[in-house]
This record gives C-alpha cells, structure tokens and sequence, in this order.
C-alpha cells in the first residue's frame, strides 16, 4: 500500500503545434525526485487524461516521489483541435485502423514533454499506454529520457523502430489476455526488441485493466524503485 501522502493536481494548459491542449500535473506536497509523461490510450478507445490507467498511474507515481503529467489529445475534452469531422474519422479509424490525425496525436506528446521538461527538471520517465506506447516511441530520439515503460502495447498495430536508438531502460507490462495483442506475439515482439528490458504478465487485466489498475500501477512503481535516475539514490519505498 501507498503511505498517505499529499497529492496536489493542478489543471494546465499546454501550447501544442498549432493548438492548446488541456492537462493535468500531479505532484506530492514535499520535492519531487523525477518527473514522468503520461500518453494515455486512442481518443476513439477511451483515451482522456482521466482515463482508468492513466489517472491511476499518474496518482501513484506522484505518491511515489514523482511529477506527472497526463494530458488530453487535440480534440478530446477541452483540448483543441482533433478531426473536423469526428464521425467521419470514427467510421474511418474502425474501417482501416488508424486515421491521419495521428500523427497530430504524436505531435501533441512531443508538446507534452516539452512542457514537462519546463515546468520541472528532474530525470524524465516516459509512459505510454496502449496507443500512447506509440505515441511515445516517435519521440524517443530527442527524449533524453531516463527511463519508459509501455503498458499494453501493440506490435501489431504499430512499428516501434524508435526503440532500437533509445538505450534507457524499458518495462513493458501487458495482460495474458490481451485481445489486441496474444501473449506469444507478445513475447515474440519482446525477444526482437533491444536491452535492456523487463516484461511483466498481469492475469486477466485484458487490454483495460479494470479492477487491475492499482496492481499495474505498483508493478510500474517497483520498477523505478529499482532505476538509479541521476541526482536521487533510491526513490523511496512507498508500500
């Protein structure tokens, strides 16, 4: 369990390409040890900042020392921008699987981790969740990044070359009944992928982890426990 600690959030806004996005910072009362972006799913499958996953973890993480921020995607609540004609791209997206404004989705992580770099400076873990692992991975280049995880991934769906110039280490978490993703083609992707790297299997969390969500967000908190980020010896144990 999380001792208490004093979480603040405080609801910003982020200057993105072309447009303002909406977020949300949480941080514990005392001084942060590292900082950590949340991608959180597709906007047509759940992906808010106040989705299940992404809340979860960013409360979490915060009690365990961090600053976090989660966002909402061009479009997606109070966020501008996103498609001109949102059933247009719905019908588009369930037809082919993916939709142009994607790739404005991924511009909007970038966005998001330059606020994060600005409004703190301390060793920066990047989280993608589902479309979000995606999301991620397109700006690990120029991350400086000490650390990612990827929570249900999908190989599958998306290429993540990218990884192979990012070195930091990387958790990946997924469920062993995943339906976007089977656990062989999981482990098949995993072996091709670089070092270092963890994978954890969860039971029945599927692809939404509902009824999981503390026991992922803990699984993804132990595995920082274990980094040596520059500048803090051990992050404390928070259970």
């Amino acid at each position: 369990m999380l001792i208490e600690t004093t979480i603040i959030e405080e609801n910003v806004r982020i200057q993105g390409r072309d447009r303002m996005l909406e977020g949300v910072l949480a941080y514990p009362a005392d001084r942060a040890k590292f900082t950590a972006l949340i991608a959180g799913p597709h906007p047509f499958l759940g992906g808010d900042m106040r989705n299940n996953v992404v809340d979860t973890l960013s409360k979490t993480l915060a009690s365990g020392g961090g600053v976090t921020l989660a966002f909402d995607y061009g479009g997606v609540g109070e966020s501008e921008g996103g498609p001109t004609d949102w059933p247009a791209a719905m019908s588009a997206f369930w037809k082919d699987g993916m939709i142009p404004e994607e790739h404005d989705w991924v511009d909007d992580v970038g966005a998001a981790m330059a606020a994060t770099r600005e409004w703190c400076d301390a060793p920066l873990v990047l989280v993608g969740y589902s479309f979000g692992c995606w999301s991620i991975a397109n700006h690990l280049r120029d991350s400086s990044a000490h650390a990612v995880v990827l929570v249900s991934p999908n190989p599958k769906q998306h290429v993540f070359d990218d990884l192979a110039d990012c070195d930091v280490p990387l958790l990946i978490v997924h469920s062993d009944n995943d339906f976007t993703c089977s656990v062989s083609e999981m482990m098949t992707w995993f072996e091709s992928i670089r070092e270092p790297k963890v994978r954890v299997q969860l039971s029945a969390g599927e692809h939404f982890f509902r009824g999981h969500e503390a026991e992922l967000a803990k699984v993804v908190l132990e595995f920082l426990q274990g980094q040596r980020l520059p500048g803090v010896e051990q992050i404390e144990d928070t259970r």
